[in-house]
């Protein structure tokens, strides 16, 4: 075990010990593996609402127009706009998810795969091009696609803010004391499992310390929170 990912290594095999992922939670993990543009559309999607929000909107994209380049490109802006609505900030997302369907259709045939052959700096470049979408964004659909990247969402920064993995407050600086925290071909897992925790546990205004599996590693927690941890008795 190299001395670099130790701690990362711990983290992830408590967390994993702990929760577990289930299909329904991650819009992005069930857009469809071998499909990076229903990723790439999905994630787009998901810009700041919930899950399920973007669950409601990406099947009524899919009923509605289809989610691939040619239809979204052929049906125009506005129409993609009334079938997302569900999910908010519609005329953004849906002008950044025609522009992609552009993209990939005037230089890669309507083949997503044939820019992520190109390597992850050139999809940055490619993707950035486009308004609203943003690192974040390309991060996950990078990670998705095999990529050693560790997407940061609010979750992940809140939480590895809070266990003490990284003091930075930008993006940027959080993914890359991450990347010294997780090993490449766990990074994906790690995204997956610290935005559970933070979904479930690890809460922005109330967050469930004496449930955590982390508690006894957690600097932010009080030392009364770690010594006072309530044992269970029979069921929940």
């Amino acid at each position: 075990m190299s001395e670099k990912f130790a701690i990362g290594d711990e983290i992830l095999e408590i967390l994993k010990g702990s929760l577990s992922i289930r299909a329904g939670e991650f819009a992005a993990l069930d857009a469809g593996v071998g499909d990076p543009f229903r990723v790439l559309v999905a994630t787009i999607i998901s810009q700041n609402t919930n899950e399920r929000n973007t669950y409601l909107a990406l099947d009524r994209l899919e009923r509605v127009i289809g989610v691939d380049p040619p239809r979204l490109l052929s049906t125009g802006v506005e129409a993609i706009e009334k079938v997302i609505a569900v999910s908010g900030l519609q005329g953004q997302k849906a002008r950044a998810i025609h522009e992609a369907a552009r993209l990939v259709i005037e230089r890669y045939n309507g083949d997503m795969k044939k820019l992520l052959e190109l390597g992850e700096e050139k999809v940055r470049v490619e993707l950035s091009s486009i308004r609203g979408i943003g690192d974040k964004t390309i991060d996950v659909l990078l990670a998705f696609s095999g990529f050693p990247v560790l997407p940061v969402d609010t979750h992940v920064k809140r939480v590895s803010r809070r266990l003490g993995l990284t003091n930075s407050s930008s993006y940027n600086g959080i993914k890359r004391d991450l990347h010294n925290v997780f090993r490449k071909e766990v990074r994906l897992l790690a995204h997956l499992l610290l935005i559970k925790l933070g979904r479930e546990i690890c809460k922005a205004r109330a967050p469930l310390c004496s449930r955590c599996p982390l508690l006894s590693k957690c600097p932010s927690a009080s030392l009364e929170q770690k010594t006072n941890v309530p044992t269970r008795e029979g069921g929940e």
